[in-house]
């Protein structure tokens, strides 16, 4: 009777259409037996190695993200977040890489590396970042993930570029946040601790003319000293020291896609 209250009380708690890792049962009490019994009375159902789900729930990548996250400190950033918050518009939708950023040195589980349902998640270990900056909670309905807010997610969208994404696109993506708040992007630019980025981000706001662009305060800026090679074959910023892409130039960009 004990073991079936306790049951109860974590499916009260429990949010629909997520799982739950088995470590994260055992922190709380549930032994290896008990959860085995609770296995084979139908009460929890195994999803993967190491991952428990309730029977004929609907498990979702977002869902199986929230069970990680009960056990580690992780966010959803880059395009996904871009995607997730509108802010991906007129650039090839991309769901089925989903970039999860950790701490430096951080592998992730094997039941989050094996494919489900064609979503791959993208393991980003990275310190791009001194502090939290720019992260939120961002609602899927039943329950709640930490993401990237529209700038952070677009600093690390740049970070990326080199492995993940055309640079090309970043032209129409930094179109979708002219209107972000000064103040948070100022706050970016200041905790990002990589030169490159913030250079590729001021010269494309600058290009654009975003609204925030005029009231950033450099002189609180570190963009290091010196030329920066930002591609191959691209054209030089003189003011932010960077190569750039061509086709962000204005006159080239109305033919691209």
């Amino acid at each position: 009777m004990k073991n079936e209250r306790k049951i109860k009380t974590l499916l009260k708690l429990w949010p629909m259409h997520t799982a739950l890792p088995v470590a994260w049962l055992k922190e709380k009490g549930f032994s290896r037996s008990l959860i085995q019994k609770y296995l084979a009375s139908g009460w929890l159902y195994s999803l993967h190695h190491g991952v428990v789900a309730r029977p004929d729930d609907k498990i979702e990548w977002s869902g199986l993200l929230w069970g990680f996250q009960q056990i580690t400190s992780f966010h959803i950033g880059g395009k996904t977040a871009l995607e997730l918050q509108g802010k991906a518009h007129f650039v090839k939708f991309q769901e089925s890489k989903i970039f999860l950023f950790t701490k430096s040195g951080f592998r992730l589980p094997k039941w989050l590396k094996e494919e489900k349902d064609s979503v791959q998640f993208i393991n980003v270990p990275t310190s791009l970042f001194v502090t939290e900056v720019g992260l939120k909670e961002y609602s899927f309905g039943e329950y709640r993930l930490t993401i990237s807010n529209p700038a952070r997610a677009f600093f690390e969208y740049i970070h990326l570029s080199d492995k993940y994404h055309n640079l090309d696109e970043a032209y129409y993506l930094m179109e979708n946040l002219h209107f972000l708040n000064p103040d948070l992007m100022q706050e970016v630019l200041e905790d990002c601790q990589s030169v490159k980025v913030k250079r590729f981000v001021l010269c494309l706001a600058k290009k654009q003319n975003a609204n925030w662009f005029k009231s950033i305060d450099r002189s609180k800026i570190n963009l290091g000293k010196g030329i920066r090679k930002g591609v191959d074959n691209g054209r030089y910023d003189p003011e932010f020291l960077i190569t750039y892409p061509k086709s962000w130039d204005k006159d080239e960009n109305e033919n691209l896609f």
